[in-house]
């Protein structure tokens, strides 16, 4: 099932995450991580300030982009593999405060929903960005290897974003969501990543 969301199938297979399972790639591999604070996306009325989280995920995914080059790394093997696939990772924290802040349990549906929209949000915005940068820069070395694969999984994000609920709230979460994979998958398409 991981490797059904491998989007570098034709380079490998997953075999492992890290030890805490955020990052999942091909083997010998190093992945730069960041983490949005959601409580700093908060605003006083409890929506969710998506303009910018959006900018801040930019933002992350330029600086993340750059540091792939200026990181060091244990191994050859690893470093090569860095800077062919430059892979970069990116979350969030203090879901549970965000939720309770606006009144919802972490284990309940709703909690669920927003955490979907924004993670659906979130991961969009970081492709497109990719996307813009590779427009700019050209896309990762290994990616016409990989066009069909990346894709693919590309599409599955985008099918299951169409899923999520678009009710109490979340409208304006979910139709972001879903305009901005329509344009990961067009420009991914033209562009890569």
């Amino acid at each position: 099932l991981i490797n059904d969301w491998n989007t570098c199938k034709n380079s490998g297979e997953i075999w492992a995450s890290n030890p805490c399972s955020e990052f999942m790639f091909l083997n010998k591999n190093a992945c730069n991580l960041a983490s949005h604070n959601l409580m700093k996306y908060r605003n006083k009325d409890g929506s969710f300030n998506l303009g910018a989280f959006d900018r801040a995920t930019d933002l992350f995914i330029t600086a993340q982009d750059i540091l792939v080059s200026e990181s060091s790394y244990p191994t050859e093997d690893i470093a090569w593999n860095s800077h062919t696939f430059r892979p970069l990772g990116l979350g969030y924290a203090n879901l549970g405060a965000y939720l309770m802040s606006i009144g919802l349990a972490y284990d309940s549906e709703g909690g669920r929903n927003i955490a979907a929209a924004i993670t659906s949000n979130m991961t969009a915005e970081a492709y497109l960005q990719s996307t813009r940068l590779a427009e700019k820069l050209g896309p990762f070395q290994e990616f016409e290897k990989n066009k069909e694969p990346m894709m693919e999984v590309i599409s599955m994000h985008q099918k299951a974003s169409k899923k999520l609920p678009s009710i109490n709230g979340l409208e304006e979460l979910v139709s972001s969501a879903n305009k901005k994979w329509e344009e990961v998958v067009e420009r991914g398409e033209k562009y890569g990543f």
